[in-house]
């Protein structure tokens, strides 16, 4: 599965009540995935926090393929250590002022229809929302896709397929940059992990 026959088999539309009432409940694999789609989604649009977006089969338009929520966000640059700051930082090395912060968009949540794993649709997603935010039509400043993955092998192997990579290379510096005490025994592993992508390694046409 490509994205161009992620876009010849579906359909592309923002999540509605009404939307979801035409479709079948839409069923990932992970509940607190699914309940957010449910219905916490529209809280979030309610509120100005983030838009959900869907695609769904053309042959077969109540089945869901995939549901994503973006928001925009941002990397900060002060809460990481040096090495880390590295990888950032060159985005500015013809000698203009480093910035504090570097924009980009996150993906607050992903899930894929669990009836459809497999066959390549996570992916297709993956790169519909890289050239989408890569295209001279997005309207604002955007070099990073950001996740909050789950950190669980499966979510953290996805997302470094697509290209992702650790924001924090230790995990006991993303602990600390959230100010948890690292002294706890429940601290780690972190139940999530900061990763990106740099949307400057995609040309553009």
């Amino acid at each position: 599965m490509n994205l161009e026959e992620l876009l010849s088999e579906c359909t592309f539309e923002r999540v509605t009540p009404t939307l979801l009432e035409q479709c079948e409940p839409f069923a990932c694999g992970h509940d607190d995935l699914d309940e957010f789609f449910r219905s916490d989604y529209k809280l979030y649009a309610d509120k100005l926090l983030g838009k959900t977006y869907a695609f769904r089969l053309i042959d077969n338009p109540s089945k869901i393929v995939s549901i994503f929520t973006l928001s925009n966000d941002a990397i900060r640059i002060k809460q990481l250590v040096a090495k880390d700051k590295e990888q950032i930082e060159y985005v500015t090395e013809n000698g203009e002022k480093n910035l504090r912060r570097f924009p980009g968009v996150l993906i607050g949540r992903l899930g894929t229809n669990q009836t459809l794993s497999r066959k390549g649709y996570g992916t297709a997603v993956m790169d519909f929302i890289k050239a989408w935010f890569r295209s001279n039509e997005n309207k604002t400043g955007c070099r990073f896709i950001i996740v909050d993955a789950h950190n669980n092998p499966d979510t953290i192997r996805y997302y470094e397929k697509n290209g992702f990579q650790f924001l924090y290379s230790e995990e006991i510096n993303e602990a600390k940059s959230m100010g948890l005490n690292i002294k706890s025994p429940n601290t780690l592993p972190l139940n999530t992990r900061l990763m990106y992508f740099d949307l400057i390694k995609i040309g553009l046409d």
